[in-house]
């Protein structure tokens, strides 16, 4: 089972995402395996989406049908068993965060958002942990995922 971070699944949808070619080249070499979606993705991936439609960056500013759009594709492919959709108990969720945070906040940057992906992915038990963000990335790898940074 695989977890995927914000800035990767922003990468797979977001064609003019820096990612966006080593995204869409992992989740193919992966197709095949097990892809979970839970409800934190669903607050930050959408909110993320929607967020880029202001993006300072008008290169990577997103238009807001286009930022839908993204969205509706999105939430139809969970519909349509693209991603499994797993839920945990918030409360084991909110103590794992916790729980990462006392043991690696001091060491690696870690925001809360991220704090809540490393969780989730925990709690859901996946067997791999894909991100783009570096910081992302070694919060996984010390709380004890296998995490990977395509390309």
């Amino acid at each position: 089972m695989i977890y995927a971070d914000t800035s990767f699944l922003l990468a797979t949808r977001v064609r003019r995402d820096t990612f966006h070619r080593s995204a869409l080249d992992f989740y193919e070499e992966h197709q095949e395996e097990i892809w979970l979606w839970c409800p934190w993705h669903r607050v930050e991936v959408f909110n993320s989406i929607r967020q880029l439609v202001r993006h300072p960056d008008v290169a990577r500013r997103l238009s807001l049908s286009e930022a839908k759009a993204l969205i509706h594709r999105l939430e139809t492919d969970v519909r349509l068993g693209h991603f499994t959709h797993l839920e945990a108990d918030w409360r084991d969720v909110l103590r794992t965060a916790n729980e990462t945070s006392i043991a690696h906040a001091f060491d690696y940057s870690s925001r809360a958002p991220d704090l809540l992906h490393v969780a989730y992915a925990k709690e859901l038990a996946a067997e791999l942990f894909v991100t783009f963000d570096e910081d992302q990335w070694r919060l996984a790898e010390a709380s004890g995922l296998k995490a990977v940074r395509p390309g």
